[in-house]
């Protein structure tokens, strides 16, 4: 953080509201709080806080007519972002104030190369620029945050980039512009811990020593890392603010108490009822997905992206195999190859001896309800024009399994299941949050009675006192069903609480693989013991990056 006190943002009694069919909601309530020059200011709180409703109404992106800022000033080098005309504030956004959005893909067209928009974002702020010179400064930023082969990466569209590198992309995109203002809203959240703290690297390295960020997130750790000072939100408030050190230390508020005694840490017990006697349900042989690359008029193929290359692993009944590893080390691939929603190249999968590779969707079917899967964003694996009733009993018509029961008694038992009440049951997926929508998506694994279900990094995007809530419902639901879960992670820290074994995954390889307490307590792998070093432990000065 710079030593000069001076604010270069004053945000003074922001209000902000929200209609619904029914009613209004105070999204963001009589809010106030400075940024200082040079420094990384923290906005944490669980979803629903306004944490994200705060940023995006600083540069006036609240969606209207739904949205509207009903009260309040935010000075920016003394104008009022607020009230200036919104052709001035076009100026500002990107040049002066940019911001890092959570999701990529929300601000990169999925259908022109990355170069391109580079270049077009560049030519925005300076028209004077040749498009040759926008390029090479293209290339040169790609660089930078770390993107291999830049010049070949140009031509690329983002959906042939990782999670982890379109990221990168949207960094570029903001930092190239040297704002004064960068407004991070929850940029890392669904990435590992060793891309995550990469990423906190690169920005604490590229940006300029003048520039300030405004760093929101549900995440107590990469508060710890990064921030010089912290805002905590509840309920559309500000219920507590200060120096980082001082608040970690002696929270006041009951809430960032709870926040902060949430935060899953290596140092807690590992999950203490062990399986590892049951017989195997899913055994994997020397299994190979690779994707062919193409290139060219003739799109010829020439080589492969061999995202599971020669793995073999058991999954043992009514155990929690962990599958950990960075972005592109193949663990999703991996789930989704079981599942047959990746075809294999080669090897063999067996269900309780019954051979899955190959098969046709209609072959595939009878095993399909014993294996099931929970992915990572419940909002979109779930059919926003159907009610809960027909997402649960959907598949249970699809397998002839409605028998003697209504399918009302059966979704509420569901519900149930899963914390949920008979009062949601006619609703619809919108009309939840991050969390309950991720408990349905859960029930409806559980209709089916699976022997399996894959978790796909299926708590990741949770604020962590609901990932914890989740946690614990799993393993309760686990004892219930004897159920064996594939845990996908990046987390370390949940993996220690909920798994039996874990196997960590490096460029489709297994490198190392064992009982969870032995592999995160005494790693043997150089790889596994470089994931461990990246967790962020809050509290703990030597896992501060910034300040």
């Amino acid at each position: 953080m710079s030593e000069t006190t001076e604010n270069i943002l004053e945000v003074r009694n922001l209000s902000v509201e929200f209609k619904t069919e029914d009613t209004v909601v105070r999204a963001v309530d009589n809010l106030s709080f400075d940024l200082k020059s040079g420094e990384i200011f923290g906005i944490v709180g669980e979803s629903g806080s306004g944490k994200s409703v705060t940023g995006m109404s600083l540069i006036r992106l609240i969606p209207d007519p739904i949205g509207k800022i009903v009260s309040g000033e935010a000075l920016f080098r003394g104008n009022d972002l607020l009230q200036m005309p919104i052709e001035e504030l076009k100026r500002i956004r990107g040049k002066e104030i940019g911001i890092i959005f959570q999701e990529p893909m929300t601000a990169l067209s999925p259908l022109v190369k990355v170069g391109n928009q580079i270049v077009e974002t560049l030519k925005l702020h300076d028209p004077s620029l040749t498009k040759e010179l926008a390029w090479k400064q293209g290339i040169d930023w790609l660089e930078k945050v770390g993107i291999p082969e830049p010049e070949h990466r140009m031509n690329s569209y983002p959906f042939e980039f990782s999670g982890g590198m379109r990221q990168r992309v949207m960094i570029a995109l903001v930092l190239m512009l040297d704002p004064s203002i960068i407004i991070a809203d929850e940029p890392t959240t669904a990435l590992d811990v060793t891309t995550q703290r990469q990423i906190f690297e690169l920005i604490l390295q590229v940006k300029s020593k003048e520039s300030s960020i405004i760093f929101i997130t549900h995440d107590m750790g990469v508060i710890w890392q990064l921030c010089d000072r912290v805002m905590v939100m509840e309920k559309a408030k500000k219920v507590e603010e200060g120096a980082l050190e001082e608040l970690f230390a002696s929270p006041k508020e009951p809430y960032t108490k709870a926040l902060l005694s949430a935060v899953p840490r290596l140092t807690d017990d590992p999950k203490s009822d062990l399986r590892d006697s049951g017989e195997a349900i899913i055994s994997v042989e020397n299994l190979k997905t690779w994707f062919a690359v193409k290139k060219g008029l003739f799109s010829k193929t020439v080589g492969h992206v061999k995202a599971v290359d020669d793995l073999s692993l058991d999954i043992r009944s009514g155990e929690t195999l962990a599958i950990v590893g960075e972005s592109g080390s193949g663990k999703s691939t991996l789930g989704r190859t079981i599942l047959g929603l990746e075809k294999a190249t080669s090897g063999r999968i067996t269900y309780r001896g019954n051979s899955l590779v190959g098969l046709s969707c209609k072959a595939f079917l009878p095993f399909r309800k014993n294996l099931q899967i929970v992915f990572q964003d419940p909002f979109s694996s779930l059919n926003p024009r159907m009610t809960i009733l027909d997402i649960l009993t959907e598949g249970l018509e699809e397998h002839g399994m409605l028998k003697g029961e209504s399918k009302t008694d059966i979704a509420v038992r569901l519900l149930e299941e899963v914390q949920l009440g008979a009062e949601h049951v006619f609703r619809y997926p919108h009309e939840f949050s991050g969390g309950q929508r991720q408990r349905i998506c859960i029930a409806r694994a559980l209709s089916l009675k699976p022997e399996l279900i894959i978790c796909d990094e299926a708590v990741s995007a949770l604020d962590v006192t609901i990932q914890a809530q989740v946690i614990d419902l799993l393993m309760d639901l686990q004892k219930k069903h004897d159920l064996a879960y594939m845990f996908i992670s990046h987390d370390l820290s949940v993996v220690k609480k909920i798994s039996d074994r874990t196997v960590v995954m490096k460029s489709g390889k297994i490198v190392e693989q064992g009982v969870t307490a032995e592999v995160i307590g005494n790693p043997q792998h150089e790889y596994t013991k470089s994931l461990l070093e990246a967790v962020p432990i809050p509290g703990n000065p030597s896992c501060r990056l910034a300040g």
